[in-house]
């Protein structure tokens, strides 16, 4: 077994606890004459969670890579597969006895008590989830251990099903299972978590081959990129369709934290398929240099090991903030749906888009010319379009909660794309300056302006996180960020 595939995946553990810490979900809930959880389980639950999620991904990957993916199958990757399946039983187990004190307020030592957690896994729904997993994942170590053996192809389907069906099984522990009007929004979110699994667990033990053996790169490479694009597209599928059946309106993706959270959610998913994509239309064609392929496969894939470890950390605060009802006061947009409206958004489309306006009419040239020269002007604009948004609501006021959310999100994506299109010049540090000083003080004053406050918390986050790409974007370059040839430049291609 090799514990370091998918190192940086482990990030994802500081990002949950901000995130958690943010939204004040790691503080006990207290109600008057009712038990409460004790802090450990609140703090630890979370934890196992996400170990229990990357194990599983690991365990995956390296049997749908080990088995089918590397040319005659490889004993050495379904090691990795057996042993990271050893941790997934393990870490479920744990995992089995904090949802018992969490859910019968109970302390950890009373959960740990034999009767304890017999009878909830004998007489409640959420026990009986868990005892398919651990079914599941035991039979998945036990077609593993045969296929050190042998390689059939019946064995192979059978354990790669089985951990299919595993990972995606922690679907029908909420929203009411597998029940009534519940049933689709399961289903559809058990197969997201599945492709979800496939594709992270997947790379990460791409990754780990590729560092052992780069002359296998022609052979796993393509095989890896077209399975990973049937994953990218049953994902996105299933995750709109489960975004449609949790959040009905516009405002609720703006309006309200959990809505907020798809929102980063589906835009840390575009950057996921643009370095995929660059990884599909630059890097397959040069396989034939195989020390350059494995640098930048492994550079490609740190930046998405983190992307994915966000990603994984944002669900799981999901899961435990639960859904929330959209505010009905005229300015609804949380902080978060301004950061990732005005910044996060703005980049992926600045840098998808780049090229092209560089081969636009010479009057679109001209505008992108004078935006260099004067990036003052789009950074106040851009400021100005914050504070209008989440404090004002102009357009809300004039034309109601829904048309007037789509037009105020709409407006502030264009500004931000022009500022970003505006610190491509030679002035580019005076606008990332003038932003940089400006957005944490046009949040704060929106906040004030706003009916509804906001968390200090969740605005300290906000101004954090923007902070960061405004420094990204001085000490490594904008060019790095917002230009496509660029990842490969980097390594002289």
């Amino acid at each position: 077994m090799k514990l370091r595939i998918g190192a940086r995946l482990w990030v994802g553990l500081l990002v949950l606890a901000v995130l958690l810490w943010a939204t004040g979900l790691l503080v006990v809930q207290r109600y008057p004459g009712l038990p409460s959880p004790p802090q450990v389980t609140v703090w630890g639950l979370p934890a196992l969670r996400y170990a229990r999620d990357v194990a599983s991904m690991l365990t995956l990957g390296a049997l749908v890579v080990g088995a089918f993916l590397i040319p005659g199958s490889s004993r050495r990757v379904l090691n990795w597969a057996w042993g990271w399946a050893a941790i997934w039983l393990l870490t479920l187990a744990a995992l089995l006895i904090f949802t018992i004190s969490d859910i019968e307020a109970i302390s950890i030592f009373d959960a740990l008590n034999p009767d304890a957690w017999w009878q909830f896994l004998a007489s409640s729904y959420i026990g009986h989830v868990f005892v398919f997993q651990f079914l599941a994942i035991t039979i998945v170590l036990v077609f593993v251990a045969l296929l050190r053996r042998t390689s059939a192809f019946v064995i192979k389907s059978a354990a790669t099903s089985c951990a299919v069906i595993a990972c995606g099984a922690p679907a029908f522990l909420g929203h009411g299972g597998f029940t009534g009007g519940h049933a689709s929004m399961t289903i559809s979110l058990a197969i997201h978590i599945a492709a979800v699994s496939l594709w992270v667990g997947g790379l990460a033990v791409v990754v780990a081959v590729l560092l052992l053996d780069a002359t296998i790169a022609s052979a796993l490479l393509p095989r890896f990129s077209l399975m990973a694009l049937w994953c990218v597209i049953v994902l996105a599928e299933t995750g709109l369709l489960n975004a449609s059946l949790r959040e009905s309106s516009i405002t609720a993706f703006v309006g309200t934290l959990y809505g907020s959270f798809i929102l980063l959610k589906a835009t840390l998913l575009g950057w996921l398929i643009y370095f995929g994509w660059i990884q599909r239309t630059k890097v397959l064609p040069i396989l034939e240099t195989s020390l350059q392929t494995r640098a930048l496969v492994i550079r490609f894939a740190g930046t998405e090991f983190i992307l994915m470890a966000a990603a994984i950390a944002i669900s799981i605060t999901m899961s435990r903030l639960g859904f929330e009802t959209p505010a009905t006061t005229l300015n609804t947009f949380t902080p978060l749906a301004i950061l990732t409206l005005s910044l996060l958004i703005p980049a992926l489309m600045n840098t998808v888009l780049r090229n092209r306006t560089q081969l636009s009419a010479p009057r679109n040239a001209r505008i992108t010319n004078l935006l260099c020269n004067y990036p003052e002007v789009a950074s106040m604009l851009l400021l100005v379009m914050v504070v209008e948004t989440a404090g004002i609501g102009i357009p809300v006021s004039v034309l109601g909660t829904n048309a007037g959310t789509l037009v105020s999100s709409l407006l502030l994506l264009v500004t931000g794309w022009l500022w970003f299109v505006s610190i491509n010049g030679p002035r580019r540090l005076t606008g990332i300056v003038l932003v940089m000083i400006g957005f944490p003080i046009a949040v704060i004053l929106s906040d004030s302006l706003s009916e509804a406050s906001t968390s200090w918390r969740l605005i300290l986050l906000t101004v954090v996180a923007a902070e960061c790409v405004f420094a990204s974007l001085i000490f490594t370059g904008v060019k790095a960020l917002v230009t496509e040839p660029t990842p490969l430049e980097s390594f002289h291609v």
